[in-house]
């Protein structure tokens, strides 16, 4: 049987499911396994409330209800409700937390080149050594 449907159905990871590596999905994805690595949606991204993803987290729309660790990039919107927790260098273009819902680290609006405390220990580091000096 084939869906007429133009929305296809979500790409779910499983409660229990664990992934390691890179995953890309165009669509909707549902996480409520874990992820550890990287997962790139061009789409909208849930996490329930037992799911994790350890690693990279992009996509579109992020809604987080379970954990994300890393570098996260809401190209669109990220909302962190009230079970969520994120940890790690967060980008975003509009964003909605939850009483309850918790962000730590570093983050920054899409519109921003980075975060000030990062420029700032940008600015304190040592220049780069040359190839030659290596030598």
């Amino acid at each position: 049987m084939f869906r007429t449907s133009k929305e296809a159905e979500p790409t779910i990871i499983g409660a229990g499911a664990v992934i390691e590596g890179v995953v890309r999905v165009s669509g909707r994805v549902q996480v409520d396994g874990r992820i550890e690595g990287t997962l790139e949606v061009d789409g909208e991204v849930s996490i329930g409330p037992k799911g994790s993803v350890d690693g990279e987290l992009m996509g579109t729309t992020l809604v987080i209800g379970g954990k994300a660790t890393g570098r996260v990039v809401a190209r669109n919107h990220l909302h962190v409700v009230s079970t969520g927790v994120v940890q790690g260098d967060v980008q975003y273009d509009t964003l909605q937390v939850d009483r309850g819902g918790l962000i730590g680290g570093n983050t920054v609006h899409a519109e921003e080149e980075e975060p000030a405390n990062v420029r700032k220990l940008n600015s304190q580091a040592p220049p780069p050594m040359s190839p030659a000096a290596n030598g």
